[in-house]
């Protein structure tokens, strides 16, 4: 099991923090990292830090605010995507990250748009495959029930998986706020899975709390992803700046014990 830290736990704009981990957990540890072009220093930082990034393991998430692929050609909402995702590609086009994470959505789902927003999100996965070439692209559970913010259940997550040929990450906090089997999940699209996101919540709001924090057993959970999906990676994707330090180090220590030095 490769290990992974997205980098939305650091301290915004302050990349330079990621050093930390590598010297206290080991030097092939690798980062998610997540752009945040919102923030008016970090791009800056992330030129000052892109020798750091790329000293180990490097996998990109797409940005998350100001990226929207139900958006169609000709919106705002379409433009300030390609503004995020430009910026994004410039950079990746320098790192070569080995995988990019993939949102279907990020907006409330309206019911009578919903195969339109698909089908608009379908065709731009096929742009964020041309864009990113020396990336597997990989699409990504999300969408929470509760915030109406979810395009596909679990039955046609799996089925578009399926049906597209979908290499996929799952995320665990996402399917336990959806009250998804996560088990049958995991079991159903084991052939295609290639990471995981690790965090954890009540079951209801998409909190990216500590992974024993929460409603879901990561005890039993973590022997279960080793045993059924043993070469996928797994991220530990906390977005809250507080973790970063001690709280953090305590669950990579934990997550470590799982496979040696878990890396």
């Amino acid at each position: 099991m490769k290990l992974y830290i997205d980098t939305c736990v650091l301290p915004r704009s302050s990349l330079e923090t990621a050093a930390y981990y590598r010297t206290c957990c080991s030097p092939r540890i690798g980062f998610e990292l997540l752009p945040m072009f919102d923030l008016p220093s970090f791009e800056e930082n992330l030129r000052q830090n892109m020798g750091l990034l790329a000293e180990g393991p490097l996998i990109f998430h797409e940005p998350v605010w100001g990226v929207e692929h139900t958006a169609e050609d000709g919106t705002a909402a379409y433009e300030e995507s390609m503004y995020h995702l430009r910026l994004t590609r410039k950079y990746a086009d320098l790192l070569q990250p080995t995988h990019m994470v993939y949102h279907f959505s990020n907006c409330r789902i309206q019911e009578r748009q919903k195969e339109h927003m698909l089908s608009t999100s379908l065709k731009n996965l096929d742009r964020m495959r041309s864009w990113f070439p020396y990336a597997v692209i990989l699409a990504e559970n999300t969408g929470i029930k509760k915030e109406g913010t979810l395009l596909l259940d679990q039955d046609e997550f799996t089925g578009l998986c399926r049906e597209f040929d979908l290499t996929v990450l799952i995320d665990t906090g996402h399917a336990n706020a959806n009250g998804w089997d996560l088990r049958k999940l995991i079991t159903d699209l084991k052939d295609r899975i290639c990471g995981f996101h690790l965090h954890n919540n009540d079951g209801i709001h998409d909190m990216h709390a500590r992974i024993h924090d929460g409603t879901l057993d990561f005890d039993s959970l973590m022997p279960f992803i080793l045993e059924t999906v043993p070469e996928a990676f797994c991220v530990i994707e906390y977005v809250n700046p507080k973790y970063h330090g001690d709280p953090l180090m305590e669950d990579i220590r934990y997550l470590q014990k799982f496979e040696g030095d878990g890396t």
